[in-house]
């Protein structure tokens, strides 16, 4: 913190979160940092599932197009994904560049959300010439986050969500693991495939699902 008690690059923006990290971090005592790390749990924890989307092909085609261009299928993005994370009782915490990161309290509707977003590009792709069509992948886990208001989240499901979605989800796939499956009554179809990955000396057991339309139906 400076010396006015302000902080400087906030990890949020949130004032009493962002004031609480930056108190933690001025604590050396473990036996202090014990307590102070579970009230910060204590407000702000909870269990629900996380849901983060990528742009297939975002980085390698806007550097043959244009970044003007691929800012542009953003924007066109953002319009679809927020009312169809809404409708399917999530919260839009965020977008930043070509990623969406949502909450849900149930995996059923976040996986559902992921078919849903997924169908409605392939209706608006219908609409465009092929430079324009818009593909997602999706990685959802679930478990205890910090959530943030309806501003962001923290967290170990966090980082597997991502891990999937981004390194993982190839386009139209949503990938989910096997502890958010757990969580929730959601019938794994027959054509999914159960996987195991090993990504920054983590394994993450998870289901690989591609949308079609006949998925969504």
């Amino acid at each position: 913190m400076m010396a006015n008690g302000s902080i400087l690059s906030p990890l949020t923006g949130h004032a009493e979160f962002d004031s609480a990290i930056a108190r933690f971090s001025d604590i050396h005592d473990p036996a202090d940092q014990d307590d102070a790390r579970s009230k910060i749990w204590e407000q702000f924890g909870t269990e629900g599932a996380v849901f983060i989307s990528d742009m297939a092909s975002f980085s390698s085609t806007s550097r043959k197009i244009g970044v003007c261009h691929f800012l542009k299928m953003i924007h066109r993005t953002r319009q679809i994904v927020g009312p169809i994370i809404a409708a399917n009782k999530g919260t839009l915490l965020k977008c930043d560049a070509d990623n969406c990161y949502a909450f849900f309290k149930d995996t059923k509707d976040a996986i559902q959300a992921s078919f849903d977003v997924n169908a409605a590009l392939f209706e608006s792709n219908d609409r465009h010439p092929i430079a324009e069509q818009i593909y997602l992948s999706v990685g959802i886990d679930y478990g205890r986050v910090l959530l943030i208001g309806d501003m962001d989240y923290y967290g170990d499901p966090v980082n597997t969500a991502s891990k999937l979605g981004e390194d993982l989800a190839i386009k139209s796939e949503t990938l989910v693991t096997e502890r958010a499956i757990a969580k929730t009554d959601f019938v794994v179809p027959e054509t999914a495939e159960r996987m195991v990955a090993r990504i920054s000396e983590i394994e993450i057991k998870y289901v690989r699902m591609q949308m079609t339309e006949t998925a969504h139906a």
